[in-house]
């Protein structure tokens, strides 16, 4: 490391200003490094849109445009001098770009906690000595700056984070005649010493001083309250009664049974008396408390709450939701039986009780005189719906108005059932009432004409989208929209959102979206619905609204899954009238956060948005399904038993597939690229083109394959290198990163097809997972076409800037990207060639990465390249990782593409390791 570093005037210079006019200083302060981007004496910022004439004569090229990535990605804050690469952003730099940025690795010191005076005497302190390989006494000898230390001779180190958070810990002393603190400071220092294992002089050693350090919220349930009281813990040897004892004043001080003396850390005591201050959870308290323990605590630094929705569960105290239902089943041919009432559901839609819904209505009286929305039953808890006795009352009237005299109700009253139940919310049809649907023709909701406000066409599977959702929020019903990537899901809504603007219906109306998405929607309702941009709320940021009533106020309300579950009481607190999930893939699981939040919501309407709604397993379309329409798959356990044996076991049943989607059919709207734009979007053209591997490639493969025959190599461990291999041999092996491209047949057929699309003046897009490759593709495609390829392995703000600007200018460009960072969000139709030079093993993502280009607004043929390392010489059975990939995505792509048969039954693994 000698040598890492030289400063002049405390900065380092990574180039020369004569050489190229533009040079980076790289400064080290205390909170980490700073760059300063320098050109002809004036401070640069970012982006530099350095031209390619520019570039080639700068000798730091490659450095600057890792710092510009590094802007982009939000990895560098912009600060008055300079732009900061804070510490503890060091560790999540990529290994290859830390060695660009010469940021070292941090140095584990040889450390000895020494002293000076005696404890209690006006001159104590403690001294933390430190050495390196030959050089005693650094914190002597040494130029320190923060976590920086410079040596004698000019080679700089960059402390071990663990050792330059207890140097700062020594750093922060108190008063060394301050008896109220320097002794629990004492026992702090020695304690982390002993933990970390640091020696200590033979007069620290000997202090008899113990050290509480951690506090936690112990539970009491006793049937009537919930109540908390801290519980004192420690790294050290300090026996469970002391503990509990001290834990119990609070006290800072204590002796044990060997007379050894026990300090609590000054912190500890106030986050004790934080948890004392905790007032009881009783009454209907205790299942909101169960649901959402997070809003009951305060914000208590150093506390770690990460187990404690476990430690609430084992408290035994359940929390059902009362579910209202009405249920037609055929008697005779074209009479139906009713159900009207309430089941008891936990989280998993498991039904516990059913209720007649008379048998409800003092439940309800009970609840609305305590103005809760939770009641006792059973020694566990009960959510009543908001609107129950709304529901009650409806009861009521279809029985009076529609039951003959036997009981019965004709098929052709069941559309009306649907409306007396129209102002409640979240109620569970099932089948045959669903199946009314296509009784109801009136008020327009077949309309095909969006209003004068929205400013697009629809294309005609669009419409039937708009009269879709249109239909749905009449008879209060949810929706799954999962039409194929590309196929504009994000302008159908925004045109039903202009008919629930028009219709008096759109205040307020919440859309749920991951971060990526927030400033796409917004330009997309500006783009087509620029009426709706007046109402339109971004709900993000430190000022964002903390009111219910203000939300009620506005009428569309954009925010992201994690600040919603983070502010789930504010919301929470609001009647939606509409709540769109796009995306919605974020709630696949049940027992998130996101997902627990959402299904608790009221709304007249919910939408859920993916083009995916199974990756891994059945049960996530469950869950979404749950959101969308309760009750109609039943509960989990349920789904399982009749569907996810069938249709994600081993064997394939096809038939309960077709079961499956007849079951959600009416509240499931899907559609495909092939079927609704075959004649409406250019032709897609796979080009496959089979290309030998290099010598090196040749050689290293073979390395790897005898190392895992050997069983001297694990055998996913060797599937991931092969991979890597197959893309550059750069990619693992450093010598060879500057190998010429002609040399690695890949990455010349790559280049050759780029020389194509140059010739045509139209654009391409490269998608790779690998970092360092599309480092290298980036500079071997600047040397070749003198352009310079932006890099897309990310999503941020900036980035949409420059997508933006890709999609501009006109003629031949290349962009680079990571397939899963351009999964969501992206539009890239100024581009018609797609190259996967590394092949994503999971088809969902890279057909998605595909979709980036070939989508609504794409006006020219498509290629899709494939270039696929082959092996020539027989090295293996079955051939290359590559081979044997595209071999399965190609034979299994029915499967892939289904929309309830998750990727993972493709066992890509398990067939790479046979074939190897």
């Amino acid at each position: 490391m000698a040598g890492l570093f030289d400063f002049i005037n405390k900065r380092r210079k990574i180039s020369s200003p004569q050489i190229s006019h533009i040079y980076v200083e790289q400064e080290q302060v205390f909170s980490g490094l700073l760059y300063k981007i320098i050109r002809d004496g004036q401070f640069q910022q970012f982006p530099l849109n350095l031209r390619i004439s520019e570039l080639r004569q700068l000798n730091n090229a490659e450095l600057l445009e890792t710092l510009e990535d590094l802007w982009f990605e939000g990895y560098l804050d912009a600060q008055e001098s300079g732009y900061i690469l804070n510490l503890d952003k060091f560790s999540e730099i990529p290994p290859e770009l830390r060695a660009r940025l010469e940021i070292p690795q941090p140095t584990k010191l040889n450390l000895k906690l020494g002293h000076e005076s005696a404890v209690g005497s006006p001159h104590f302190k403690f001294v933390l000595e430190k050495s390196f390989e030959n050089w005693e006494h650094l914190e002597r000898s040494a130029k320190i700056n923060g976590p920086w230390m410079t040596l004698p001779n000019r080679q700089t180190l960059l402390m071990d984070e663990e050792q330059y958070q207890f140097q700062q810990l020594i750093d922060q002393a108190p008063s060394a005649t301050d008896r109220d603190q320097i002794f629990p400071y004492v026992a702090e220092v020695r304690n982390t010493a002993l933990r970390h294992g640091y020696p200590m002089d033979d007069y620290l050693q000997h202090q008899e001083y113990l050290f509480v350090d951690q506090v936690d919220i112990n539970l009491n349930y006793d049937q009537t309250a919930i109540t908390f009281s801290p519980k004192f813990g420690s790294s050290e040897d300090i026996s469970p009664e002391i503990l509990d004892q001290m834990s119990a004043s609070p006290s800072r001080y204590a002796v044990d049974t060997h007379n050894r003396k026990v300090f609590v850390k000054p912190s500890i005591i106030e986050e004790a008396n934080q948890v004392h201050q905790i007032p009881p959870i009783i009454g209907a308290n205790i299942p909101k408390f169960i649901e959402n323990p997070d809003a009951f605590l305060p914000d208590i630094e150093g506390l770690d709450l990460s187990q404690f929705g476990e430690r609430v569960k084992s408290l035994g105290i359940r929390v059902y939701r009362a579910q209202p239902f009405v249920h037609a089943s055929e008697h005779d041919r074209g009479w139906f039986d009713l159900d009207f009432g309430f089941t008891a559901q936990d989280e998993n839609g498991e039904v516990h009780e059913t209720w007649e819904a008379s048998e409800m209505q003092s439940l309800i009286e009970h609840a609305q005189e305590n103005g809760e929305e939770f009641i006792e039953w059973n020694g566990n808890w009960l959510r009543l719906p908001k609107d129950a006795e709304e529901f009650v009352e409806a009861t009521e009237t279809a029985k009076r108005d529609l039951l003959a005299a036997g009981g019965l109700v004709d098929v052709t009253k069941l559309p009306y059932i649907l409306e007396i139940y129209e102002n409640i919310s979240q109620l569970e049809f099932n089948q045959p009432i669903l199946r009314a649907q296509q009784e109801m023709q009136d008020l327009g909701i077949f309309t095909k004409q969006p209003p004068d406000s929205f400013i697009a066409t629809l294309k005609p599977f669009q419409t039937e989208g708009y009269i879709w959702m249109k239909s749905l929020h009449y008879r209060k019903l949810g929706g799954l929209l999962a039409d194929d990537m590309g196929l504009g899901k994000t302008i159908q809504v925004i045109s039903f959102l202009s008919y629930l603007e028009e219709s008096g219906n759109l205040t307020p109306t919440l859309v749920i979206v991951p971060k990526t998405l927030m400033d796409n929607w917004e330009k997309e309702i500006s783009k087509f619905a620029p009426s709706l941009q007046r109402s339109l709320y971004l709900h993000r940021g430190t000022e964002r609204i903390k009111h219910a009533e203000d939300l009620k106020r506005i009428g569309i309300t954009v925010t992201t899954y994690h600040t919603l579950a983070k502010d789930q009481l504010v919301f929470g607190q609001v009647d939606w009238q509409a709540i769109i999930c796009d995306e919605a893939q974020a709630i696949k699981n049940p027992s998130t956060a996101a997902s627990k939040v959402l299904k608790a919501m009221k709304s007249k309407f919910r939408l859920a948005m993916t083009g995916t709604p199974v990756e891994n397993g059945l049960s996530e379309l469950w869950s979404i399904m749950d959101y969308v329409q309760p009750g109609l798959l039943g509960s989990l356990s349920q789904f399982k038993s009749e569907f996810m044996t069938k249709v994600d076991g081993e064997e394939h049943d096809s038939e309960a597939e077709r079961e499956l989607l007849a079951r959600i059919s009416m509240v499931y709207k899907r559609r495909t690229k092939s079927e609704e734009l075959g004649d409406q979007l250019p032709s897609k053209q796979s080009v496959i083109t089979r290309i030998p591997l290099g010598p090196e490639q040749s050689k290293l493969y073979a390395e790897v394959l005898t190392l895992v025959r050997n069983k001297a190599m694990d055998g996913l461990q060797a599937i991931q290198k092969l991979k890597a291999l197959s893309s550059h041999p750069g990619l693992i092996a450093d010598q060879f990163i500057n190998l010429p491209y002609e040399q690695v047949p890949k990455l010349q057929e790559t280049i050759n097809i780029i020389r194509k699309v140059q010739e045509k003046g139209e654009k391409v897009l490269i998608f790779t997972e690998y970092i360092k490759m599309q480092e290298i593709l980036r500079s071997v495609i600047r040397d070749c076409f003198d352009i310079n390829p932006m890099i897309i392995n990310g999503m941020t703000d900036r980035r949409q800037e420059q997508v933006d600007k890709f999609n501009r200018t006109s003629g031949f460009d290349v962009m680079i990207l990571s397939p899963k960072a351009a999964g969501t969000g992206l539009t890239i139709t100024s581009a018609n060639h797609v190259i996967h030079y590394t092949r994503w093993w999971n088809p969902a993502v890279e057909n998605q990465a595909t979709d980036r280009v070939y989508r609504i607004g794409q006006e020219k043929p498509v290629y899709v390249y494939y270039p696929i390392v082959a092996d020539t010489k027989g090295l293996t059975k079955k051939g290359t990782v590559e081979e044997i990939v595209h071999q399965l995505l190609t034979e299994k792509q029915e499967m892939a593409s289904s929309v309830i048969v998750s990727s993972r039954k493709l066992n890509i693994e398990e067939e790479i390791l046979n074939g190897i």
